[in-house]
């Protein structure tokens, strides 16, 4: 068990370094400092992720085995865990890409714009690395990749929720109904999840690969929500450029990328 109290100590450190909150756009968006239009802007592009996070999950429960012991032979009780996530995620009208839309809509979208919203090179690594997380490595590392993410929602959901009543006059609760379901679930969901990461990475390998998902997982949703902004005109995303390869030839490492675009 000391081992897989370090493990959690570990992940809590990564996610701590790397919490949505302190990303650049997170904190705009808490003080009021984003345009409407740069909130309508990143709900098309992130609704990309929320229809696909279903599949993440679908892929996790591909991958989690059931277990055989001489007292319970043929236990499916990990993939049900899985599935029970997955079932809040997908099923009925109020399942979470229709929440999300709802949103959208309420920032001034529509079914075109959010039809029509080709995903950035960010927001499409955003869901390739999930995919690969979740379909290609051990199922305890897929986990990982999610909750690295549903760890943080709750603390961020009331954060936004707070945010869209007060700077953006978001006033109709089923207009921020996404963040309210997930200010409950996703507690119920990380815990879940770390229960699970903790039984079954058990050994030296497994827990580096979970860590390793961890890290994957907040970069690939960090360097997203970087470039979910409205696009930038054509000189500033020239001087963007500059800076990015300026930084790049220093060899700068940095915990998360801020915005540049």
């Amino acid at each position: 068990m000391k081992t897989n109290v370090s493990l959690k100590q570990k992940i809590d450190s990564i996610i701590d370094a790397r919490h949505l909150l302190k990303h650049p756009f997170y904190v705009a968006w808490t003080e009021g400092k984003l345009s409407k239009d740069q909130l309508r802007h990143y709900a098309e592009q992130y609704f990309h992720n929320v229809l696909a996070e279903p599949t993440y999950l679908s892929a996790v429960h591909f991958n989690t085995p059931h277990l055989h012991s001489e007292t319970n032979s043929g236990d499916i009780s990990v993939r049900q865990e899985v599935l029970r996530n997955l079932i809040s995620e997908e099923y009925g009208e109020k399942n979470h890409p229709a929440l999300w839309k709802t949103f959208a809509l309420a920032l001034g979208s529509s079914d075109k714009s959010l039809a029509n919203a080709t995903a950035l090179p960010t927001t499409a690594r955003l869901v390739s690395t999930f995919r690969d997380i979740c379909l290609n490595q051990p199922f305890y590392a897929g986990l990982a990749a999610m909750h690295a993410f549903e760890s943080q929602v709750p603390s961020i959901a009331a954060v936004k929720i707070d945010g869209l009543a007060r700077f953006y006059g978001m006033s109709d609760p089923s207009s921020y109904e996404f963040f309210t379901v997930h200010q409950e679930a996703d507690i119920h969901h990380s815990q879940a999840e770390w229960t699970l990461i903790e039984r079954f990475a058990d050994t030296a390998e497994k827990q580096a690969e979970v860590l390793a998902a961890t890290t994957r997982a907040l970069a690939a949703t960090l360097c997203a929500i970087a470039c979910a902004r409205a696009p930038a005109s054509p000189a500033s995303k020239a001087v963007a450029l500059a800076s990015h390869q300026a930084k790049k030839s220093k060899s700068s490492i940095r915990p998360y990328l801020t915005t540049s675009a």
